[in-house]
């Protein structure tokens, strides 16, 4: 492996080094399955279910509520919700007649993350 590096015409710093442990472990990294990382972010990649997510961080609702505030039909809402929920953001419960759907904690996890301010904010460019 180092080999191939060595290889390569890289125009890198004489004072900046990889040693083989990192390289090894960058190679693994980069061989890693990245499908069930895709389809997560494809799932909080559309708007409509960024609302939906942050909706249920208030409360716990039913889809009959869900389809008013968001003001979209119950089938394009459904939809949303199942890739949600196949994404282990939302989960499901049914009470009496209606489906209630709350966030997981990976859900709330998720939001948190992805609200907090980075270190790169307010930087000046």
């Amino acid at each position: 492996m180092v080999k191939k590096f060595q290889r390569l015409d890289l125009r890198i710093p004489p004072d900046y080094s990889l040693s083989v442990e990192v390289l090894k472990k960058m190679e693994k990294e980069i061989q890693c399955d990245t499908k069930e990382t895709i389809k997560f972010l494809q799932a909080i990649s559309h708007p409509t279910r960024l609302r939906v997510l942050r909706a249920l961080r208030i409360k716990e609702l039913c889809v009959c509520v869900l389809v008013a505030l968001m003001k979209i039909k119950y089938s394009k809402l459904s939809y949303h919700l199942k890739i949600l929920k196949k994404a282990g953001l939302v989960e499901s419960e049914k009470r009496k007649n209606f489906l209630i759907y709350r966030l997981t904690g990976l859900g709330r996890k998720v939001l948190a993350d992805l609200e907090r301010p980075s270190e790169d904010q307010g930087r000046q460019l």
